[in-house]
């Protein structure tokens, strides 16, 4: 089961959010402030039982309730038997509901959840505990006769062996999940809490990891909490891993040993419990009774971990790297690195077989601290977490990754559709942006991109540019950057005004950005050379067709000509060399920049 949208209203920055798409791996850019962590906080919540965390300050409008709408896709086919209920095709489509009110009697702000989604009875009225009561024309229902008539007695009987709404209804959901053929109505949205029961609900829906942008990692890897990503990982990968080795059992008979010698009733024939502790208890209860004479007894219960429990709670590290150092000691680089480390290892230990609840990890900023030549082999982790590769097109994703980054390393323009640009204003507060699935209409033509974007991340700064420029060759990037200098436009480069320059090197590749650009809504301009053949020409035209409003400025020629070089530019040294004297820059190319770049 993975997320593939996500609709979110009244949470923080974010008014009214509709219909994101999410992608197995899926990136968020955009400015700071713009709203990326709050989605990723509104996932979080969805996923987390309650209020999952919200307090008063997190509506958007304290008036109105938050409200998150997620749908999930590629089910497995245990997942389409336990909410098969609750399925519009093959798709769970759920909505989550967070009021905010202020308790009579204390006064105190109250904050309160529930889950709502599309529910199908079954067709046969006594697979369904809403038309029990209707088809037996009475508000209560004989259970155990119903039950005995249509053979689900053994399904429905409770633990004392009676037959009541509760145990009708407990088994009805074991034996729908577990039975095929089921027959059902056409789904309608509830009015009540899906599931029933949020924990119910929950267990079903991905286990959700975030790893925060926090400025200090050691609260991440500290012993102090066991639920932090790092912690949860450690048992995770504890109980995948060692559940493999042989000797595994002895980890399970030595904490049984060590419950039986320290808790009454628990340990086997001959295995007592120490006298120690009865002692204590009966010191103890001597003096409770002295203050309160109607105490009985005292008994003492001493909780032993699980062997995953111990990963999670007790593990700490050691790095050697010339002095063995303990790894809150190192730096936040290090200590981020450990995580991703152990994400790694995750994938690495076969998690796209294991059964039970898929895993989404949510990452905010993973380039933090990690060196630049780092960053792509990070990048890599979470697209292999995320995709199947090639070769292995059978394969499920071992989980589904969401990220918001301010590095073109995490972001691939060829995979355009993975990204989606986050912009806030205040008419409309926070907003996402994405390109159409189609928006490259051929293959060829993704394949063609694809290939044009692979060998540089460059191409990839559009997505953090408030406006770009397109042009056909790096000559005419070094033309524009040295004559925007000489107009005083910026001082080094485009970055200070929030500009960056894509370089097709083809005339007949600018209609891809545009496409992609004008998906994404973002601002642009297109220097075209049109080589004395005029607008009509076929690589040409398509260019002005999809301008789509933007910036144009068009050389009936090509650059050299209006600079008298007289010649192409042998190369771009040759270009630097030329745009190095001011003297060579004109009016004529002056004027085309002015044209290029944005508004003042």
């Amino acid at each position: 089961m993975r997320l593939t949208r996500i609709c979110i209203k009244n949470f923080r920055s974010i008014r009214d959010l509709r219909d994101m798409r999410i992608e197995n791996l899926q990136g968020i850019v955009g400015e700071n402030n713009a709203g990326k962590s709050n989605v990723l906080r509104a996932i979080e919540c969805f996923l987390s039982s309650g209020a999952g965390g919200v307090i008063y300050s997190d509506f958007n409008d304290p008036g109105s309730p938050i409200e998150i709408e997620a749908e999930f896709g590629d089910l497995s086919d245990q997942e389409k038997k336990n909410l098969r209920t609750y399925l519009i095709g093959d798709r769970l489509i759920l909505q989550k509901k967070i009021q905010a009110s202020i308790d009579e009697r204390s006064s105190k702000t109250k904050i309160e959840s529930e889950y709502h989604g599309y529910r199908a009875e079954p067709v046969d009225w006594w697979l369904s505990v809403e038309k029990v009561p209707v088809e037996t024309k009475t508000s209560r229902p004989d259970w155990e006769k119903v039950a005995r008539e249509y053979g689900l007695i053994g399904w429905v009987r409770g633990d004392d062996g009676k037959v009541t709404k509760a145990s009708y209804a407990k088994g009805l959901v074991r034996y729908l999940a577990e039975t095929d053929g089921i027959q059902y109505d056409e789904p309608q949205l509830g009015d009540t809490q899906a599931l029933g029961l949020q924990q119910n609900l929950l267990s079903n829906l991905p286990e959700f990891f975030l790893l925060p942008a926090i400025t200090d990692y050691s609260d991440e890897i500290s012993k102090r909490s066991n639920s932090t990503v790092f912690r949860r990982l450690m048992s995770d990968l504890a109980d995948r891993i060692m559940r493999t080795d042989p000797r595994y059992i002895e980890i399970e008979q030595t904490l049984e040993k060590l419950r039986a010698l320290l808790n009454p009733s628990v340990g086997e024939e001959g295995q007592q419990r120490i006298e120690a502790l009865a002692g204590v208890e009966m010191q103890l209860h001597v003096r409770l009774k002295q203050l309160m004479p109607d105490i009985d007894g005292v008994e003492l219960e001493i909780a032993i971990d699980e062997p995953a429990e111990l990963f999670s709670k007790g593990v700490s590290i050691k790095i050697d790297d010339g002095t063995p150092t303990d790894v809150l000691a190192k730096g936040h680089g290090t200590q981020r690195s450990i995580v991703f480390a152990l994400l790694q290892m995750l994938i690495d230990s076969g998690s796209a077989s294991r059964v039970g609840r898929s895993i989404m990890l949510a990452v905010e900023e993973p380039e933090l601290y990690i060196h630049p030549h780092s960053q792509r082999m990070i990048y890599g982790v979470l697209r292999d977490f995320a995709t199947v590769k090639d070769d292995q097109p059978e394969a499920q994703p071992k989980g589904q990754v969401i990220y918001t980054t301010h590095s073109p390393a995490f972001i691939d323009i060829g995979n355009y559709e993975k990204v989606a640009i986050v912009r806030k204003n205040k008419a409309d507060g926070t907003m996402a942006y994405q390109c159409p699935l189609g928006a490259l209409e051929s293959g060829d033509e993704r394949k063609d991109f694809k290939l044009l974007t692979s060998f540089s991340i460059k191409h990839n700064e559009l997505f953090f540019a408030r406006d770009c420029l397109i042009v056909e060759g790096p000559e005419d990037e070094i033309a524009i950057v040295a004559t925007a200098r000489e107009l005083g436009r910026f001082s080094e480069l485009p970055d200070e005004i929030g500009l960056s320059i894509v370089v097709t090197y083809a005339k007949g590749d600018i209609p891809k950005f545009q496409k992609v650009l004008n998906a994404f809504g973002m601002k642009y301009g297109v220097l075209l050379e049109l080589d004395n053949k005029g607008r009509d020409h076929k690589q040409t035209a398509p260019i002005l067709d999809l301008l789509n409003g933007n910036r144009i400025a068009e050389i009936e020629s090509k650059l050299e000509t209006i600079l008298a070089v007289g010649r192409h530019f042998d190369d771009v040294p040759h270009a630097k060399r030329f745009f190095s004297d001011p003297e060579n820059i004109n009016d004529e190319i002056r004027g085309i920049v002015e044209t290029l770049l944005p508004a003042r």
